[in-house]
C-alpha cells in the first residue's frame, strides 16, 4: 500500500490534530456553539469543525478546510447560512449557519449594514489575520502571548 493509499484509508478525523478550542452565540443566540480549529497533518492545511451545541439541533461533526471556507467568503456582500451549505453537502442544514456564527465570532465576517440578515466578509481579512489576533475572551494581559502561539501553533512551530 502506496503512502497516499495509507493517508486516504485514515479517517479524516485522525488526519486533523486541533490546536484551538472556542466558543460562540449561534446566529439566533439561542445555544453556544464550540468549535474546533484544526490541522491537517500530512497537509499542513487548516480546517474548522463545530463540535458541540447547547440548543441540542443537529449538525455535521465533519471537518470543512479553510481553504473551501475562503473560497466562499472573501469579498462576498451577502453571506448567509445557505452559503456554506456545500461545505456539508447532503449534510444537516443547521451545520451551514452554526460555520456562520463561527466566523463572524473570529471577525472573518460581519453583519451587513445595508441588511442584517445578511453578513459580509469583512474587506483586508482572512483566516490567517484572524488567527493572528487575539482571541475576543481573553484578557488584554493575556491576549498578546495567546495570539502569538495560536499562530505558532497553526504554522507547525510549536
Amino acid at each position: 500500500m502506496s503512502e497516499v493509499e495509507k493517508i486516504e484509508s485514515v479517517p479524516q478525523c485522525e488526519l486533523i490534530g486541533s490546536f484551538h478550542t472556542g466558543k460562540c452565540a449561534s446566529i439566533s443566540g439561542q445555544s453556544t456553539l464550540t468549535y474546533e480549529i484544526g490541522k491537517h497533518r500530512a497537509e499542513g492545511s487548516l480546517h474548522l469543525r463545530i463540535t458541540r451545541n447547547t440548543g441540542g439541533g443537529m449538525w455535521c461533526k465533519d471537518w470543512a478546510s479553510f481553504e473551501a471556507i475562503e473560497a466562499i467568503v472573501l469579498g462576498a456582500q451577502e453571506l448567509k447560512a445557505k452559503s456554506f451549505h456545500c461545505l456539508h453537502p447532503g449534510k444537516s442544514i443547521n451545520t451551514g449557519g452554526f460555520v456562520l456564527a463561527v466566523l463572524r465570532d473570529l471577525g472573518l465576517i460581519r453583519p451587513s449594514e445595508a441588511n442584517t440578515r445578511l453578513h459580509e466578509h469583512v474587506p483586508k481579512t482572512t483566516l490567517e489575520f484572524v488567527l493572528q489576533s487575539p482571541p475576543k475572551a481573553m484578557s488584554s494581559n493575556d491576549a498578546s502571548s495567546a495570539a502569538v502561539k495560536l499562530h505558532r501553533k497553526a504554522k507547525g512551530r510549536v
